[in-house]
C-alpha cells in the first residue's frame, strides 16, 4: 500500500491516464474496498480536483479484470495491483520500502520507551531516505533496547543468576542501562535460557538479524540492498516489536 507522500509523487510525477490515477489511489493506506465518496477524498488528499469531478464509476467500471466492485465498494484485482506497481516503479517509489517502512511505524505507537521508539523511528527514516545501513544499525538498536526492557522489567534477577555461566567477569545488573555491558550475543544467548526468548528466534536474532547489524555497522565493502533490509526488519517484527 501507498502513502499519501508515495502516491503524490507518482501522481504528479508522469501523464498517467484516469484509469490509471485510480488505480493508485485505491491502493492508498489503509488497502481494501473503497466507495466513491472515499476516492473522491482521496482526489483531494494529493492534488486532483479534477479527477474528483469525473465520473469515477464510469471509469471504474470499464477498467475490467484492474478492479472488482464490491458490496464494499471499488476492491484492486491483481492485474489492477500489478498495474500500480510498474506505474509506481517508473516513478521510483520503492514499494518493498514503502511496505517495510509502514509495518515498522505501525508498531511506534504501542511503545512507550522513549529511547527504543526514538531509536525506532530514525530505522523509518532512514529506510524512506535509501540510508540502509543506519536502517539495519538503528532498527537493530530500537529491538535490543525493547529486550533490555522487558529483562529489566520481568527477569532481572533470573537473568543476574545465568548471566556469570556466559560472562565470567558479569557484575550483578542493577539498572537497565546495566544490561548494555554484556555482548549482544551472549544478551540474546541468556535470554533464551532464561525463558524470555525460544530457540530458534535467539537463532534468527543472533544467526541473521545481529551478523547483518554487524556488517552493517562496520567499515567493509559489504553491499546491502532494500530487500535485504526489508527481510531484517520484518524479522525484528515478527520475534521482537511484536511480542514486546
Amino acid at each position: 500500500m501507498l502513502q499519501v507522500e508515495d502516491a503524490k509523487r507518482v501522481l504528479h510525477g508522469s501523464k498517467l491516464s484516469s484509469r490509471d490515477r485510480l488505480l493508485v489511489l485505491l491502493a492508498l493506506d489503509p488497502g481494501g474496498p473503497c466507495h466513491v465518496r472515499t476516492v473522491k477524498q482521496r482526489c483531494a488528499a494529493v492534488g486532483l480536483p479534477k479527477l474528483a469531478n469525473m465520473n469515477l464509476s464510469d471509469i471504474l467500471g470499464s477498467s475490467i479484470g484492474f478492479v472488482a466492485r464490491t458490496p464494499e465498494g471499488w476492491e484492486l484485482q491483481q492485474p489492477g495491483v500489478l498495474r500500480m506497481q510498474a506505474i509506481a516503479q517508473a516513478a521510483n517509489v520503492n514499494l518493498v520500502v514503502t511496505h517495510s517502512s509502514q509495518s515498522l511505524q505501525g508498531h511506534v505507537e504501542s511503545l512507550t520507551d522513549p529511547l527504543t521508539k526514538s531509536f525506532v523511528m530514525e530505522a523509518v527514516n532512514c529506510f524512506r531516505a535509501s540510508q540502509y545501513r543506519a536502517a539495519v544499525v538503528f532498527s537493530w538498536a530500537g529491538a535490543v533496547a525493547l529486550l533490555h526492557r522487558h529483562v529489566f522489567n520481568n527477569k532481572l534477577d533470573d537473568f543476574n543468576n545465568v548471566a556469570p555461566r556466559h560472562d565470567p567477569k558479569w557484575r550483578i545488573a542493577k539498572q537497565q542501562d546495566d544490561l548494555g555491558r554484556m555482548r549482544e550475543h551472549d544478551f540474546l544467548t541468556v535470554c533464551e535460557a532464561i525463558g524470555v526468548i525460544g530457540k530458534s528466534v535467539r537463532q534468527i536474532l543472533q544467526n541473521e538479524c545481529l551478523m547483518l547489524r554487524n556488517a552493517c555497522g562496520h567499515p567493509n565493502s559489504a553491499s546491502i540492498a532494500e530487500n535485504s533490509v526489508a527481510a531484517h526488519i520484518e524479522k525484528l517484527i515478527k520475534n521482537v516489536f511484536s511480542k514486546f
